[in-house]
């Protein structure tokens, strides 16, 4: 790719605005549509704007069988793992549905933090991305009435997988929605640097994605579950909090970087983390065509001391994942201190993500020759795990 896509659009290509025309006979010449200043912080109008993007969608492959009433569905299983977090009905999630919390600061843009809110459990992991009929079709041997997790059981890796990808995959989509009524109301902006990184950046993580869901769709269609590659790590306590994500981890056990980056696309980590009656599970699943890179990794994961495994995930879990449900037996057991931290660490975004990303890994790189000591009380100020 020309490095100078990365700060400005050429006449001659597609018009981020959806239009289907070159930029220079699309947005180029347009003017902005007339709005009243805004005296919210950027990041509140963002939030806002992502907000009124929701879609009402059923991302299954079969769409023949499709029922009109879609559902708000549970990335994280309600009635299997959630439930088994809830206090009074009730879980503690980054919520940014909720107004968020401004902090001024002298000179400087205000801090903007999602909080933590304790919502009820029919609202909790939820999106708009399935309908009735296959929300219960592909997700059943997971559900309420099926059989506990079976780490033997290439099926159940393959839907918590497809879970862990597919809710991430909506998110994106939902940006992509708000990302083209803002140019479509503003194409001003498209002569900002920032918006055409993060235009580009969109674009080829959706390019990316989309090739992941047709090797996802296949495996729903043809009830086929293999082609992935499955970590399994076991734990025999039920843990107070839960997690799903599709992500790249930057950095191994050891501190060492783990490439997954190539021009541009990013090859990811499928990750669930949850809780049964007396056993909590972290499944890490890649593709096959992923496995050269994360097969070291796992590895180490397998032979590592499981107090230390846990030491690893406090430290990535809130930098690289908003999908962290907290039982309330796990956060009021948190002095103030605790819960400020944790909702900082939480919101690091871009920048600030690069930055506390590059402290992380001195922190795990420090961590390459210990392998004891990191029980309960030993694991840091963060320990989802207590």
């Amino acid at each position: 790719m020309n490095p100078l896509k990365y700060f400005k659009l050429f006449n001659k290509e597609p018009c981020p605005c959806g239009s289907k025309k070159v930029y220079l006979e699309c947005c180029k010449n347009r003017t902005d549509k007339p709005t009243k200043p805004s005296k919210k912080p950027l990041d509140i109008q963002i939030m806002e704007q992502f907000r009124k993007s929701q879609i009402k969608c059923c991302l299954h492959p079969d769409a023949s069988k499709c029922v009109k009433h879609i559902k708000e569905a549970h990335a994280l299983q309600n009635n299997k793992i959630i439930s088994q977090l809830s206090v009074d009905g009730h879980v503690y999630i980054l919520n940014p549905q909720k107004p968020p919390l401004i902090i001024p600061i002298e000179n400087e843009e205000p801090e903007v933090l999602t909080k933590i809110d304790h919502v009820g459990v029919n609202h909790a992991t939820t999106s708009t991305c399935f309908c009735d009929i296959h929300d219960d079709e592909v997700f059943a041997p997971i559900e309420k009435g099926a059989p506990n997790f079976n780490r033997e059981s290439n099926e159940h890796k393959y839907i918590y997988a497809y879970k862990a990808f597919i809710f991430e995959y909506y998110k994106k989509l939902v940006q992509q929605k708000a990302f083209l009524i803002n140019i479509k109301d503003t194409p001003s902006n498209l002569r900002n640097t920032q918006i055409i990184r993060y235009y580009r950046s969109l674009s080829i993580t959706l390019q990316e994605m989309k090739s992941v869901k047709e090797f996802f769709d296949n495996g729903i269609i043809k009830k086929d579950y293999t082609g992935q590659t499955t970590c399994v790590i076991e734990f025999p306590e039920r843990i107070n909090f839960a997690n799903y994500a599709c992500i790249a981890i930057d950095f191994d056990l050891n501190g060492k970087k783990i490439r997954h980056t190539k021009r541009g696309y990013i090859s990811r980590l499928f990750i669930t983390i949850f809780p049964e009656e007396t056993k909590s599970y972290i499944i890490l699943s890649c593709m096959n065509k992923d496995l050269k890179i994360y097969q070291k990794f796992f590895q180490q994961i397998q032979k590592t001391n499981p107090d230390k495994i846990k030491y690893y995930f406090d430290l990535i879990l809130p930098l690289y994942t908003e999908n962290i449900v907290l039982s309330p037996r796990l956060w009021e057991k948190w002095d103030e201190d605790k819960k400020i931290a944790y909702t900082f660490y939480a919101n690091r975004k871009e920048k600030q993500f690069l930055v506390y990303r590059q402290i992380l890994k001195f922190g795990i790189y420090n961590l390459r020759k210990r392998d004891n000591n990191f029980g309960e009380g030993n694991r840091g100020k963060l320990d989802l795990f207590e």
